[in-house]
């Protein structure tokens, strides 16, 4: 049976489209800064295309595009500094995650497992999800970043949790599933559609970067393989929670017929 529901954090927790706009709009200002004339639209093109050949990493290699490594480095340190500064005005609770939260903490354990600022776990704490996660594994504190099995493992490994006890909730198969399924867990695919994050672009440049994810984003990207094929899909919070109770069926029968796990 499960023990531990294992989310993500961004597009499963909280909205980080808000993020994401602010390290474009950073990007084209270096490189305007760096002389190039590139309108932001055909930036966001550039970024659309990498996305249509699986490039999950189109902001880091744009980065270095056009920055170089050293120019790339910079620019992620001081939109890091832009982050942390104001970490909850570059990301959203997503719509009714508190209350599922809520309610799946009285039949399981619940942790974080997220390449993310050591800050967003004050931020889950602000907006209400922090009495009900009992294990942060961030990328900054633990010092390993998904897709790194390493860190499922740590997380597995401080939760006292076999990996057929536990299910991974993300919304990307590079970053989530692959790694998940590699040591063991349950998964999930959760891709909730862009129109239904409840977000409101702000300004022109926000505003085109939030046309552009309606167009292509790395959250609508699928399997290619089996080890990339996630147990269940979902794409609201209903068919989640729906999911996570066939997946606990199916846990409960596969720990009966192999008492050591999945």
């Amino acid at each position: 049976m499960l023990r531990w529901i294992i989310f993500d954090v961004g597009n499963v927790l909280m909205n980080d489209d808000p993020t994401m706009a602010l390290l474009y709009r950073e990007l084209h200002r270096a490189m305007c800064s760096a002389g190039y004339r590139i309108p932001f639209r055909q930036l966001l093109e550039e970024r659309e295309a990498l996305i249509r050949s699986r490039g999950p990493e189109h902001w880091q290699v744009l980065g270095r595009k056009y920055l170089g490594e050293e120019g790339h480095w910079r620019l992620m340190h001081r939109c890091a500094r832009k982050i942390r500064a104001d970490y909850m005005g570059c990301h959203e609770l997503l719509p009714g995650v508190l209350e599922a939260v809520r309610s799946l903490s009285r039949r399981y354990r619940i942790a974080v497992v997220a390449n993310q600022l050591r800050e967003v776990i004050d931020a889950l704490q602000s907006v209400g999800l922090g009495p009900h996660i009992s294990l942060h594994a961030i990328s900054e504190v633990v010092g390993l970043r998904k897709p790194d099995p390493d860190l499922y493992l740590w997380a597995l490994e401080r939760a006292d949790c076999a990996p057929g006890e536990a299910v991974m909730i993300g919304d990307r198969v590079d970053n989530d599933i692959r790694p998940a399924r590699t040591v063991g867990m349950w998964t999930i695919l959760y891709q909730l559609p862009h129109e239904k994050k409840g977000y409101t672009p702000k300004g022109e440049m926000e505003q085109l970067y939030f046309e552009s994810q309606l167009r292509e984003s790395i959250c609508r990207i699928g399997p290619r393989s089996p080890e990339e094929t996630p147990d269940e899909t979902a794409g609201d919070l209903e068919g989640l929670l729906a999911a996570i109770e066939r997946i606990d069926r199916r846990a409960a029968g596969a720990s009966e017929s192999a008492p050591h796990g999945r």
